[in-house]
């Protein structure tokens, strides 16, 4: 009796296996061919590259900056926290303009993580 209980979750769970291994790709092609693509005029496209542009520049030169060049680059932040944590103090700004938010995280004063929110 023991053998056949054994022997029944081993195809009941060989089947759920293949089920879930199973290949669904024809789905997947009727999902995608039904998705319209969508259409972009050059002008949108050039300006979305341009945000993408300033973005990354702004990102990419701040890592390694000090908290008194970030200041001097976008003036005083518009929200500022604090933790210290043992020997580790960290302080995260926020600079809020018309084309979006800057945001960084210094750890003892350098930058080590920043990103860039375009305004919607």
């Amino acid at each position: 009796m023991l053998n056949h209980i054994r022997l029944m979750f081993i195809a009941l769970f060989m089947g759920v296996f293949l089920i879930a291994c199973g290949d669904d790709s024809a789905q997947q092609d009727a999902a995608e061919e039904s998705a319209a693509p969508s259409e972009m005029t050059s002008e949108e496209t050039a300006t979305e590259t341009e945000e993408a542009a300033t973005a990354e520049e702004e990102t990419d030169s701040v890592e390694g900056m000090t908290e008194e060049e970030a200041i001097a680059k976008w003036g005083e932040p518009d929200v500022t926290q604090t933790r210290t944590i043992d020997t580790l103090t960290i302080t995260h700004h926020e600079w809020h303009g018309e084309d979006g938010t800057t945001a960084v995280q210094f750890q003892n004063g350098v930058a080590q993580f920043s990103q860039f929110i375009p305004a919607e």
